[in-house]
């Protein structure tokens, strides 16, 4: 082998360039993809990729291409192998030829040299049998699909039985080990518990939540992003935003749900945290991640592992310094944590969660949303534009923004954003909406477009709320059609299927509507906005008609005007006279949802 190469690694960023070298050179690709925060991206960095070795071998006959997989969410949608880093071989038009996560150094150099001979001995057979992974993932989808009755409360049913046999009743959480935070399905307890009055949903919920202080840091708030133990031990101590974003809705409902100050204690907890090390506090905005380790970022420094750092005092851990924080601001999982803190100021009034939210979401409409799309994050220039996640959980966001704020331009950004998902991702043949829009020049895995379960439950609780905001029936049907593209028997009766769980409801069960009829400028109207978002109800709408602005007829529903706001409260099968004043609205409410579950 030669001895003149560079001492490090020639990566290149996945681009038409690095495909047309493997293709002119005849090469297998070395795809390492990683992220920010990643403990094992970093020790792999430091042991296998600055092996001299493997430096000179990956050079001279791989072309090694390297991608921050939170920056690419359509890449590591395709190819993320069991988790981070993926370390996958691809033949030179992008398929995946073999591939795993962390491989230490004599391990990679056994791998790269089989790689390298199984390609070059034996390419015909393996360039005529190797076949895309999405290709085959939709084969299986189409050959598992068994056609859907109607939705209906048995079909809730039978997920109440998925999440409880799910349930981990010694330790919380699902599942045995490693043991991650499930929001989805925290909230899918919660929402049966008050639809049904079922208990165990209620124990199901909070013994959850309980546990999971098991990955809580007690010094400076906020959760790390799972545990290796079943019982919630050995944290993994990187902090995500969107794990926050998640903790942070559970534990203000469960606040709101028991009065207990414990849960109250924590959201606090959670926002102190996201204050410190997780927002732009200047122009709005909140930051993708910190990581486990100090010194990860630094290939001079050494790294002090979490399980070393962490369990330091608040003046322990300074003095070492502060672990590295990914400033990205990725829409998606902004959009969870601008709802996220809407929903903290609709349960404990916190109005500067609630202007940091609306803050949030006005920069990232102004930066981040081109041609009525959202793209995943700007550097100056929109990147990857398009994508579900960034879609759904944003214009979810907006939806959220709509109702706490009254202001017209947020539900028109999120209808936007829904016109982009119906032209350019919706599957127009079986129904739901594909991860990205079709790119006849993309390479490899990216041409085999799919549905991915989680975005599409995401956007088929979206229209169901424009349809019940705007009265539009396209919306309502759209989300039928999502439900059954995605409502599979395999899925459906695992724990992942519940994750489907809050939007199936919604769509079932007409959601409580308080509509507030006034001027959006008079604090009265305000007021009564602020009474409706206070009330505990997990499906509820609340809404702003102003007579001056706004049509006054929802689908079949006309609300009337009078000199001062009025509020009406409509359910499925009801809909109680005009309301006036905050004080009897709270009332009339009291009385709505004190009722028998429903």
């Amino acid at each position: 082998m030669s001895s003149d190469h560079s001492s490090e690694i020639h990566w290149m960023d996945w681009s038409d360039a690095a495909f047309e070298r493997a293709e002119r050179e005849d090469k297998l690709i070395l795809l390492s993809m990683g992220a920010s925060w990643c403990h094992w991206c970093h020790v792999m960095d430091r042991t296998t990729f600055s092996n001299p070795e493997v430096v000179a071998m990956l050079n001279e006959r791989f072309v090694p291409v390297r991608v921050d997989g939170d920056k690419r969410p359509d890449i590591q949608d395709r190819y993320l192998l069991g988790g981070w880093p993926t370390t996958a071989f691809l033949l030179p038009d992008g398929r995946v030829l073999t591939g795993t996560t962390f491989i230490p150094p004599e391990a990679m150099l056994q791998k790269l040299r089989e790689a390298d001979a199984l390609y070059h001995d034996h390419k015909p057979l393996i360039t005529a049998q190797v076949t895309s992974m999405a290709a085959q993932a939709e084969a299986d989808r189409v050959e598992a699909e068994i056609s859907q009755g109607a939705f209906d409360e048995g079909v809730l049913e039978g997920l109440d039985i998925v999440l409880k046999r799910s349930f981990d009743h010694v330790n919380g959480g699902f599942g045995g080990e490693p043991k991650f935070p499930y929001p989805d399905a925290v909230r899918y307890a919660f929402l049966r518990h008050r639809r049904t009055g079922d208990p165990e949903m209620l124990e199901i919920a909070l013994k959850t939540l309980d546990a999971m202080m098991g990955i809580y840091d007690p010094v400076w708030g906020g959760f790390y992003r799972y545990a290796i133990g079943g019982d919630w031990t050995q944290p993994h101590y990187e902090k995500m935003l969107y794990v926050q974003a998640g903790a942070l809705d559970n534990f203000c409902e469960a606040y709101q749900v028991t009065a207990d100050n414990r849960y109250g204690e924590v959201a606090a907890g959670i926002k102190a945290y996201i204050e410190q090390s997780l927002m732009d506090s200047e122009k709005g905005g909140f930051y993708a991640s910190q990581d486990a380790d100090m010194g990860s970022h630094d290939p001079s420094a050494d790294l002090i592992l979490g399980e070393a750092y962490f369990p330091l005092s608040d003046s322990e851990r300074r003095e070492i310094g502060i672990p590295h924080v990914d400033k990205t601001i990725y829409t998606d999982q902004n959009g969870m944590m601008i709802s996220a803190y809407l929903r903290l100021h609709h349960v404990m009034g916190d109005h500067s969660a609630r202007d940091f939210a609306l803050k949030t979401a006005d920069r990232i409409l102004a930066e981040n949303m081109h041609a009525g799309a959202m793209c995943h994050y700007s550097d100056g220039e929109p990147r990857v534009i398009g994508d579900l996640p960034d879609q759904v959980h944003f214009a979810r966001a907006l939806v959220d923004a709509y109702q706490s704020s009254g202001r017209k331009i947020y539900l028109a950004h999120a209808e936007r954003i829904a016109e982009f998902l119906i032209r350019e991702l919706r599957d127009v043949v079986d129904g739901g909406f594909y991860f990205q829009p079709f790119d006849p020049r993309a390479k490899g895995e990216l041409l085999e477009r799919h549905k991915p379960f989680d975005e599409n439950a995401a956007a088929a609780e979206l229209l169901t709320k424009l349809h019940c905001l705007t009265g539009k029936e396209v919306y309502r049907d759209l989300a039928a059609r999502t439900l059954n593209a995605v409502a599979f028997p395999q899925t459906m009766e695992s724990i992942i299927g519940v994750g489907l769980g809050q939007a199936l409801d919604l769509f079932i069960h007409q959601p409580l509507r308080i509509v507030v009829v006034g001027n959006r400028g008079r604090p009265e109207t305000m007021e009564m906005v602020e009474t409706g978002l206070h009330a505990y109800e997990p499906a509820k709408l609340v809404q702003i008609l102003d007579p001056d602005e706004d049509d006054l007829t929802i689908g079949e529903l006309t609300y009337e005007a009078a000199e001062s706001p009025a509020a009406y409260v409509c359910g499925a099968d009801f809909c109680r006279a005009p309301i006036m004043g905050s004080e009897d609205l709270a009332a009339v409410l009291d009385d709505v949802l004190s009722g028998p579950p429903s």
